[in-house]
């Protein structure tokens, strides 16, 4: 019976054998090991996964730092922003009628005087001249070279001494020109707006038959009125390399013929003016700009203004409509309405109520702005001579040959120089 009973149950499934027990065990002994295999396996993977999202983690946190230092600042700066842009709405030029560019000439080098070099743009038979605007020189001179006696009559001459550059014991640029050395120059601490740069002073002696007499140095200013007639020499004052921009301006017929008269002006006299960002910086010789205003008298009313720019600054400047206007860039490399112009470039404007300039390059800009009332007037030159007929041009050469009518002294004097 337990027999049969036992038999029953086996078939039924109720009791395993060992046979059957057995196998069950062998396969739970060899599953175990695959699944510990699996479950190592699987801890393996979940662990790069951590180490992948980590390193995610940490390249996140290293571009949140770079913004912080270095794109912040950027964008919390408006005017540093606005100085990299091209055009923006404040570069916008404030006039109805924005002056543009109507003639650009390169003022060449070119010998004059006795042994001197100038740069003559208005003059020269690309603009022979621009009323009331005879000739501008930019005049590099260093001795035994100058200007010796000679005459004039009927206009007036700005005479601008300007810095010579330096950028070795012995190299002065002008644009590349050789002093002895730097104690024939006197130094200047280096130009704030450049780098690398000593600035030589530069100094002019004036003498005339009426016995004036006086120097000028690298910033100062002579605005002669030669009137009926003056004979006078310019020569450098010292060694080394002397520079600077001389002007010569029409007198009307009603004043050819006045008293000579001169007005000078020390560097530390001179009138300046800044931009509200502090990017423009002006000196005033004659006019209004920057809300600084000169003290020059003019007689032929006129506007000379030599501007700084730095790097990224931009002007919006006021010029008299109805007045010529040119611009002369002295050093760097400047926009003038739509026309790029670099060193040496003489400007010709056209009408309008003002001027907008942009330096968009790395360097300081320096140009001078000229302005002036047209005379509307005949104008005949004969060398030192600017008279309003033929007549009266021969008129002066006698006068000067046979030293008469303003001339008187002529034939007696000479300079010491």
């Amino acid at each position: 019976m337990t027999t049969t009973m036992m038999r029953l149950r086996q078939h039924l499934g109720l009791v395993s054998s060992p046979s059957i027990y057995t196998s069950a065990i062998a396969r739970f002994g060899n599953n175990t090991p695959h699944r510990r295999r699996t479950s190592t396996s699987t801890t393996t993977h979940i662990t790069q996964k951590q180490f992948l999202l980590l390193v995610i983690l940490l390249l996140l946190l290293l571009l949140l730092l770079f913004s912080v230092v270095f794109l912040i600042p950027t964008v919390s700066l408006p005017p540093a922003r606005s100085r990299t842009m091209s055009s923006s709405a404040s570069d916008a030029a404030p006039f109805e009628k924005p002056r543009a560019v109507v003639k650009k000439v390169l003022a060449e080098s070119q010998p004059e005087g006795q042994g001197a070099t100038v740069r003559r743009s208005i003059g020269r038979h690309e603009l022979r001249n621009l009323d009331p605007f005879l000739l501008l020189d930019e005049f590099t001179v260093y001795k035994p070279a100058g200007f010796p006696d000679h005459p004039h009559r009927g206009f007036e001459t700005v005479t601008y001494m300007l810095e010579v550059r330096c950028v070795c014991s012995t190299q002065c640029f002008a644009p590349l020109l050789f002093c002895s050395t730097h104690a024939s120059c006197s130094l200047k601490r280096p130009h704030p707006c450049g780098s690398g740069y000593w600035l030589l002073q530069g100094a002019f002696t004036h003498q005339d038959f009426a016995g004036h007499k006086g120097t000028i140095k690298t910033g100062d200013v002579q605005w002669m009125t030669a009137g009926r007639g003056i004979v006078h020499s310019e020569m450098p004052a010292g060694d080394g390399v002397h520079k600077g921009l001389q002007l010569w301006i029409n007198l009307s017929s009603k004043d050819k013929m006045i008293e000579p008269r001169y007005q000078e002006l020390e560097s530390k006299d001179i009138s300046r003016g800044e931009s509200e960002d502090g990017g423009v910086e002006a000196r005033v010789i004659a006019g209004e700009a920057l809300g600084a205003a000169s003290p020059v008298y003019t007689r032929t009313p006129t506007m000379y203004v030599d501007f700084t720019m730095r790097p990224g600054s931009r002007l919006h400047q006021p010029v008299p409509e109805g007045w010529n206007a040119f611009v002369y860039v002295v050093d760097g490399e400047g926009v003038f309405g739509r026309e790029t112009a670099t060193a040496h470039y003489c400007l010709v404007l056209g009408p309008g109520d003002g001027v907008s300039v942009w330096n968009r390059s790395t360097r300081p800009l320096r140009f001078v702005l000229v302005a002036g009332q047209p005379l509307g007037e005949p104008v005949v030159q004969h060398g030192p001579f600017v008279m309003n007929s033929r007549a009266q041009i021969q008129k002066a050469m006698e006068d000067y040959y046979y030293g008469k009518n303003g001339f008187e002294r002529a034939g007696q004097w000479s300079s010491s120089a």
